[in-house]
């Protein structure tokens, strides 16, 4: 028996797996277990959110619904990466909203020249998901190493430099901060950690050779955007 190509015997079995993982689980940890529980619940609620939104953008059809749901997520996006800052958001929104904006914007649209319609949600939401995290990572390094570092700032300008010189320790820093997560992403072996996007392709009936190109092309973007949005950040922060 199957609902739309995944079978209810799979489902089942895997919902009792999962009970009687929770079950191992709450005799050896009962408090972390409802954690888990509800961070689960949390995850599966959003899942459900984002599925009924992108079958409604797809049943739509229409170029507006598309765009309405790129801002929504954009706007979710900017909260989201907000949230996760230290300070005022009055003060770090234009850095935020703006970098976000662009890093999309470039990589969405560099990617969408080379796929189908269709591919923008997706492409759209792991830009976006990447964004949150390197403008946060960005900022939050940036942020603490002008504290800790403005002794030495003050002493390079007393000696004559200049002013983005003596931001040029901690921009470079905020930007290797910035970076370094993602080279470890593709320094991992594959053969521990398979791409998540090729694997979806994959899960989706798309070819292996479309899966790795696409996986490449989406990586390429992103880490061209991630940079790009930092430097961004970093002007209108400093401005």
């Amino acid at each position: 028996m199957q609902v739309a190509e995944i079978s209810i015997i799979g489902v089942v079995a895997v919902l009792v797996l999962l009970a009687a993982a929770v079950v191992l689980f709450a005799l050896i940890d009962k408090r972390l277990m409802l954690r888990v529980l509800r961070v689960f619940g949390v995850y599966a609620g959003g899942i459900l959110v984002l599925g009924g939104s992108c079958w409604l953008v797809w049943r739509a059809d229409a170029w507006w619904a598309t765009l309405l749901f790129a801002v929504v997520y954009w706007l979710l996006g900017v909260v989201w990466c907000l949230s996760q800052m230290e300070g005022k958001w009055k003060t770090l929104l234009l850095p935020v909203g703006l970098s976000m904006l662009v890093g999309s914007v470039v990589a969405g649209g560099s990617l969408m020249l080379c796929l189908p319609r269709w591919a923008f949600i997706p492409v759209f939401g792991v830009v976006v998901t990447y964004l949150v995290k390197a403008v946060a990572q960005t900022l939050l390094t940036y942020r603490r190493s002008l504290l800790h570092t403005e002794a030495h700032r003050q002493y390079l300008l007393a000696n004559g430099a200049s002013v983005l010189e003596s931001l040029m320790p901690s921009v470079r820093r905020s930007l290797r901060a910035t970076i370094l997560p993602q080279l470890r992403t593709m320094a991992s072996p594959l053969v521990v950690m398979m791409p998540m996007l090729f694997a979806g392709m994959l899960l989706g009936c798309s070819s292996p050779v479309a899966a790795a190109v696409v996986s490449l092309l989406l990586m390429a973007a992103i880490l061209a955007a991630s940079v790009l949005a930092g430097v961004v950040a970093l002007y209108c922060f400093k401005r």
